[in-house]
């Protein structure tokens, strides 16, 4: 497969959360993995959406980028224009994004999350 790759620029609020994991699930669908994969990402891309932008009315902008390439899915999650920042992961979180992804950090002092997650071609849908 060619890399792919969406971009989307939403505020930094708490209701575009659902915007991310959309995109998130809708480029690991078009990517091939399975059912319980892009559920996996979804889920890790909302937590990570939810640890940057966690207010309701939030300042600054939320800039995601959904990269897809020989069956790994890269998304960067880019907090801007806002001087909070998130510095730690709490447990709870941590744990959904290691059972979620295969790898992810945190990092720009907190402004920035990046996840990987390869598909599997022959994973089981149940």
């Amino acid at each position: 497969m060619e890399r792919e790759s969406i971009r989307l620029t939403v505020p930094a609020t708490s209701a575009a959360v659902r915007i991310a994991r959309a995109g998130a699930a809708a480029m690991a669908t078009r990517a091939g993995f399975s059912y319980r994969e892009a559920e996996e990402l979804r889920l890790a891309v909302g937590e990570a959406a939810a640890l940057l932008a966690p207010d309701p009315d939030g300042d600054g902008t939320l800039v995601i980028a959904y990269d897809v390439e020989d069956e790994m899915l890269s998304i960067n999650l880019r907090l801007t224009d806002q001087g909070g920042a998130t510095v730690d992961v709490p447990d709870v979180a941590a744990a959904v994004l290691d059972a979620s992804v295969d790898t992810w950090r945190l990092g720009d002092d907190g402004r920035r999350m990046v996840l990987h997650k390869r598909g599997h071609p022959d994973a089981d849908d149940d």
